[in-house]
């Protein structure tokens, strides 16, 4: 067994403040009952292992499942809410100040300027709070850590775990950038104002995924006209309005089915499906199994 402690095994469980910013922290519990009225620190993930919580930013709440997370810069402040019948859990990484940064600096600058100032060449990780898919390598790298944490893994093994986290955390961060610059309009701000109307009709989606969701539907939630929306969505998000819903959707059904007890039935309605057969097609084309098996999986 390592005996290695260096500054980025993190810390678990409660920490006094003195700690946030210094340490990587990783905090996590579960509760039925618990609200956090308003809270702020160093750039950080907010997740889930079972259950659901609501995290609040600058106004706007959103149900945080198995299947998603909330990306925080530095500095957010944040209100946080468990209320529900069974306990649900929390997972939430927490980054020194720096070490993300560091990150961003290595995809963002060239290697001479790099080798010249190795620390001082860091790029500042500025972004607007956001709601991830936990499907991708953010989410991989989260899983990876939590699988390390429960299994009781050595320091230096959970340390190259936030390291790998920190890694993809910039690597989302620097997605967000490149998503404004693939609009193809002129103008740097006209890019942001798109990006963030599509963001928002986005997130309108996510909140309601067992809404219908006509095309014309996203466009007015983003405030754009439809052929408009349509074609800077794409840009953006490099996949359909049509596509990002459906990969959603299985991905929220895959999550239901895995960590909740309700029906398969019940879960194809919870993800916007009109029919049980439709629904099982979907997601048998998408995960080459049929719900019905991932269920009795989950509950074997």
């Amino acid at each position: 067994m390592s005996d290695w402690t260096g500054e980025d095994a993190p810390l678990i469980g409660p920490r006094p403040a003195s700690a946030f910013g210094v340490r990587n922290i990783l905090l996590s519990g579960a509760n039925t009952r618990h609200h956090v009225a308003s809270f702020s620190g160093p750039l950080s993930i907010k997740g889930v292992q079972h259950g659901e919580i609501e995290w609040r930013v600058g106004g706007v709440g959103r149900l945080v499942r198995r299947d998603t997370l909330l990306l925080l810069p530095d500095g957010a402040e944040y209100a946080m809410t468990i209320d529900t019948p069974r306990p649900s859990r929390t997972f939430c990484p927490v980054f020194r100040r720096g070490l993300v940064e560091a990150a961003l600096s290595e995809l963002a600058i060239d290697d001479a300027r790099l080798l010249d100032d190795p620390l001082g060449a860091a790029v500042e990780a500025d972004f607007a709070p956001r709601w991830e898919s936990r499907s991708g390598r953010l989410g991989q790298a989260v899983d990876a850590l939590a699988a390390g944490v429960a299994a009781k893994a050595s320091p230096e093994t959970l340390g190259w775990c936030f390291l790998r986290l920190a890694a993809r955390t910039a690597e989302t961060v620097a997605g967000h950038r490149q998503e404004r610059l693939r609009i193809s309009a002129m103008r740097a701000a006209t890019r942001l104002e798109i990006q963030r109307r599509l963001v928002r009709a986005r997130d309108a989606m996510e909140d309601d995924l067992a809404a219908p969701w006509p095309l014309t539907e996203m466009a007015s939630a983003a405030c754009m006209s439809l052929f408009h929306f349509n074609r800077r969505f794409r840009e953006a998000f490099q996949e359909t309005p049509r596509a990002w819903l459906a990969r959603r959707r299985g991905e929220r059904a895959l999550a239901l089915l895995q960590t909740s007890d309700i029906s398969v039935t019940e879960v194809c309605f919870a993800v916007g499906y009109q029919s049980l057969g439709s629904f099982s097609a979907a997601f048998q084309k998408r995960y080459g199994q049929p719900p019905s098996r991932y269920k009795l999986a989950a509950t074997s």
